[in-house]
C-alpha cells in the first residue's frame, strides 16, 4: 500500500506571507489540523499546525504576524510511491501527525494525516483488506465468540434454574 492511494489531494495551503490569523480561519473553516506552508510557486517551505497558531494567538495576540514566523521548517515530508506503513514509522519516529507529500520539486502534491492512517487501520481490521483475510493465531478466537467453556459456563445456571422450577 502506497502513499498516493491514501493521502488527501487536492490539499488547503497557506502562502508563507499571510497573516497566522488568516491561516487560523482557513484551517478553521476546511476543518483541518494542518497546513502546508507554501511559496509564490507552490513549492513547499513549512508547515503549520492548529496547536503552533494557537501558541501565536497568545503570544501575538492582536499583531500582524506572518505564518513565516510561526511555521515549523524543514518540514519531514514523504513520496507519493512510499509504502504506508514506512509513512507511519516516519511521522512516529519525529512524533508528528502529518507528512505533505511532494515531487522531486517540492510541489505539493498531497499530504497524509494520522486520520489517513487510523482509516487505512480500519479497513484492514474490518474486512476489507489483506489483514482481516488471515484466521486468528493459535490461541486466539474470532471477535465477538467467547470460548466454548465460557460458553457452556453460562449455560450451566440456566439448566440449574430450570431444572429447580420442574
Amino acid at each position: 500500500m502506497y502513499v498516493a492511494k491514501h493521502m488527501t489531494a487536492p490539499v488547503v495551503t497557506v502562502r508563507a506571507d499571510a497573516d497566522y490569523r488568516s491561516a487560523f480561519d482557513l484551517m478553521r473553516n476546511a476543518g483541518v489540523h494542518h497546513l502546508p506552508v507554501v511559496d509564490a510557486q507552490g513549492r513547499l517551505v513549512g508547515l503549520v499546525a492548529q496547536r503552533d497558531l494557537l501558541l501565536a494567538a497568545t503570544r501575538y495576540q492582536n499583531a500582524p504576524v506572518e505564518i513565516v514566523e510561526v511555521m515549523h521548517r524543514p518540514v519531514i515530508s514523504a513520496k507519493a510511491d512510499l509504502l504506508v506503513v514506512e509513512a507511519a514509522r516516519l511521522m512516529m519516529s519525529h512524533k508528528i501527525g502529518c507528512l505533505p507529500v511532494v515531487d522531486a520539486d517540492l510541489n505539493l502534491q498531497g499530504i497524509i494525516t494520522e486520520s489517513d492512517l487510523f482509516s487505512v487501520f480500519v479497513r484492514l481490521l474490518s474486512g476489507r483488506g489483506a489483514a482481516a483475510a488471515r484466521p486468528p493465531a493459535a490461541g486466539m478466537r474470532a471477535p465477538g465468540k467467547a470460548p466454548a467453556r465460557k460458553r457452556a459456563a453460562r449455560k450451566a445456571p440456566a439448566r440449574k434454574r430450570a431444572a429447580r422450577k420442574r
